[in-house]
């Protein structure tokens, strides 16, 4: 199948575990959703009512921007979202944790750090205004569609400066591409900028808005998160997955414990709940998501691929190490297109 893992190996910190009931305050930094605010809320508050919960939603950019600038005086206590590339670079600012229920995950998805911890399947997915693509009479089927001339400036995609998304959807593109072409990501960076000169300088300012501005008929196409088509589709709304033929690389989303939070044991259970197996199942249910969990049950909406049946590749954890510098290196090039 597919590997998402980091490589380090920190030392373990203890846990909460079971029979730990947190009380006080939780500040949750989000990088979700709407409603995958409102079920973690919902459950939270049912199962611990003596302790208050707040999240703090925005992009991971300005999220991981926020932890380092706190981080003499967190005012954060977990992360929640956000993909191997964010975490990877706040290593320094997290604090080692080992949830007793990691252990009831898909292995291939844990990886071998205490710094972090999976808790989605993330989906690198094309989503297509139908009636939009139709009118203009193009076959959108993977990463080399999005290069089609007839698309200019009608790609939703938001700023990698501000998104870790749209730094592994380049990820991916590069990765798929190398592999097409059996070379390396690195001999495929005019590809990258050939799409970048087809989004004609429009960039979303939050990976929220991508799906929502296809969605609106702004843009026929865009790339986002595979749940959040999901649930325009759930809502009635005339758009479509398309999961590029290329390839793609299947990625956790994570989520962390801040170094030297004020909430840290709150942070632990936090952890704990969101990975257990009624919590995830309720992200399945309500928001779509498919879980690190063999146990849960992906429900997903009709003709939508299982996870076996997606054209999934390894994730390249050794190149995403390498390059740290994606991020300024992705605004450099955006800023090189006349």
């Amino acid at each position: 199948m597919v590997l998402v893992v980091g490589s380090a190996v920190f030392a373990f910190d203890s846990a909460p575990g079971e029979g730990y009931i947190p009380t006080g305050k939780l500040v949750v930094y989000c990088a979700g959703s709407e409603d995958e605010v409102e079920v973690l809320t919902e459950l939270w508050e049912e199962r611990y009512p003596d302790c208050e919960i707040e999240f703090i939603v925005n992009g991971t950019g300005e999220l991981a921007a926020r932890i380092e600038a706190e981080a003499e005086n967190p005012q954060g206590d977990v992360l929640l979202g956000g993909s191997y590339s964010v975490y990877a670079g706040l290593v320094d600012f997290l604090q080692p944790y080992v949830s007793p229920a990691k252990a009831e995950c898909l292995p291939s998805y844990c990886g071998e750090t205490d710094m972090y911890t999976p808790m989605q399947i993330n989906v690198n997915t094309i989503i297509v205004n139908n009636e939009m693509i139709s009118d203009l009479g193009i076959i959108v089927d993977g990463w080399e569609s999005l290069t089609d001339e007839a698309l200019k400036g009608n790609i939703s995609y938001v700023d990698p400066s501000a998104s870790s998304s749209a730094r592994e959807q380049v990820i991916n593109m590069l990765a798929a591409i190398a592999k097409k072409n059996n070379n390396t990501m690195d001999d495929n960076w005019d590809f990258v900028k050939k799409y970048f000169v087809n989004l004609d300088k429009k960039l979303q300012s939050s990976s929220l808005k991508v799906p929502q501005a296809v969605a609106n008929g702004e843009y026929a196409v865009g790339i986002t998160n595979e749940e959040l088509i999901l649930q325009l589709m759930r809502d009635g709304v005339d758009v479509s997955p398309v999961y590029a033929k290329e390839g793609i690389t299947l990625r956790n989303s994570f989520m962390g414990v801040i170094k030297n939070s004020r909430n840290v044991d709150n942070a632990k259970a936090f952890v704990d709940f969101v990975i257990s197996r009624d919590v995830q199942q309720a992200l399945a249910d309500v928001c779509l998501m498919r879980s690190v969990r063999p146990d849960v049950m992906f429900t997903g909406l009709d003709n939508v691929p299982g996870s076996d049946e997606l054209p999934a590749m390894n994730y390249p954890v050794d190149w995403v190490a390498e390059n740290t510098d994606l991020k300024t290196r992705l605004q450099e090039l955006i800023s090189s297109i006349n």
